[in-house]
């Protein structure tokens, strides 16, 4: 049975008569009662998005992880409606296509890998292309019972060579329950900070119970930014947490165009990844992403 949908992401270009789009898949959930298709959306700048012939405009793109959620009217395709919500095990069996993918490592990359971006974990597994699988970026890492009883383990982000990066599950509920998807938070300065609600820093990481792990402070941030109630720090002092938005250009998916200079975005940097502009990709990069691109 076909777990997976086709989606086409139309993409904005440098000029208007100009068109590139892009194939991935998705997954169709049904989670409190609404159904949603959850895909990637790999940090490039997305005009619509194509489902069965059919272009979608409403759609939520996560500026801290590499989701897009469509709400969806249709169930007359395979729907998740089971979660695996702990944290992957080397011993447990996961399946892409009804191939076995084996669990490597925890993995923690930049957002929309940009360099001084925080980070955020992505679940490394491992596959055996000897299979002739065709894997797409948004497919959906599975646990089945005797192939009837199906729950989602995450979806695919990213493929290299034999190993594929897997958005967990954890993350998509989250972003079905985050007041915010489009903006990134974090504190001024956060290295005198000695507690966040009731967990303590130790040698600069948090533990966050989302991962069962400690994690850098700024990644703790943007997962849990809603449920910060209380900050002490190091001096014993208890503050109310401000909030500042992070740059915002590094993590927008958007290309940024006026009189005819398109202005560094997120969207604009893996927009000339998708066309292997990599010499300019690397002027921008060695630029410290002080860039503009004039359009010819």
């Amino acid at each position: 049975m076909m777990k997976s949908i086709n989606i086409i992401l139309n993409l904005q270009t440098f000029k208007k008569e100009d068109e590139i789009e892009v194939e991935v898949a998705g997954v169709l959930i049904n989670y409190n009662k609404k159904l949603y298709i959850v895909s990637v959306h790999q940090n490039l700048p997305i005009k619509s998005v194509i489902i069965n012939n059919k272009e979608y405009s409403n759609y939520i793109i996560c500026a801290w992880c590499d989701l897009i959620i469509i709400p969806y009217d249709s169930s007359n395709l395979f729907v998740f409606k089971q979660f695996v919500k702990k944290q992957m095990d080397p011993l447990d069996k996961y399946f892409i296509n009804d191939n076995k993918a084996v669990f490597i490592n925890h993995e923690f990359m930049e957002i929309g890998l940009i360099p001084s971006n925080p980070t955020i974990m992505y679940n490394k597994l491992e596959i055996n292309y000897n299979n002739n699988i065709n894997i797409l970026s948004g497919q959906p890492i599975y646990t089945t019972n005797n192939y009837t009883n199906y729950k989602l383990a995450g979806i695919v982000s990213r493929i290299n060579d034999n190993h594929i990066y897997t958005i967990p599950t954890n993350y998509i509920l989250l972003a079905l329950n985050k007041k915010d998807n489009t903006m990134i938070y974090s504190l001024n300065d956060t290295n005198n900070i000695h507690k966040i609600n009731k967990y303590k820093v130790n040698n600069d990481k948090i533990y966050c119970s989302l991962h069962k792990m400690y994690i850098n402070i700024d990644s703790y941030i943007i997962l849990n930014y809603d449920n910060i109630s209380s900050i002490i720090l190091k001096n014993g002092r208890t503050i109310n947490p401000l909030f500042i938005p992070l740059n915002f250009n590094n993590y927008n998916n958007n290309l940024i165009i006026k009189d005819n200079i398109v202005k560094f975005t997120s969207g604009f940097l893996h927009l000339l990844k998708l066309l292997e502009e990599s010499c300019l990709i690397e002027k921008i990069l060695n630029n410290k992403l002080n860039f503009e691109f004039i359009i010819s």
